[in-house]
């Protein structure tokens, strides 16, 4: 008995792990050009603040700017960053992103997406 149970929760475990695997890798994002603004829209999609720190850094552009006027594929960085999940690049830059209410389509998930991304002109 102890070993059906150690089997099913082994089981479940790894579908899970499955599950959140296959999540993360739906969408790639991909740059649209080479312009500062779509590298900091990148960097904000790499979901790494250290990253999105040393693009601003080596750009000479500051939090204000980027929240303030950078828009990335037409939507505010704000909506931007809480439409694709980007939790930890919207924190580090003060935003917040848990005001809106959203419903995914899991099955809409397993194939992967590639998304062009283009900052503000």
């Amino acid at each position: 008995m102890n070993t059906l149970s150690t089997t099913i929760c082994t089981t479940l475990l790894l579908s899970s792990v499955a599950l959140t695997a296959t999540n993360t890798e739906a969408a790639q994002f991909v740059a649209a050009d080479n312009s500062p603004s779509t590298q900091i829209c990148m960097a904000v999609s790499s979901n790494r603040p250290s990253q999105l720190y040393t693009t601003m850094r080596d750009l000479r552009i500051s939090k204000t700017t980027t929240t303030d006027k950078l828009r990335c594929n037409d939507m505010s960085i704000a909506k931007f960053a809480g439409t694709y999940g980007f939790n930890k690049t919207a924190k580090y830059l003060n935003l917040e992103t848990t005001t809106g209410t959203s419903i995914q389509d899991l099955a809409k998930l397993d194939q992967q997406t590639i998304m062009v991304v283009a900052g503000s002109k």
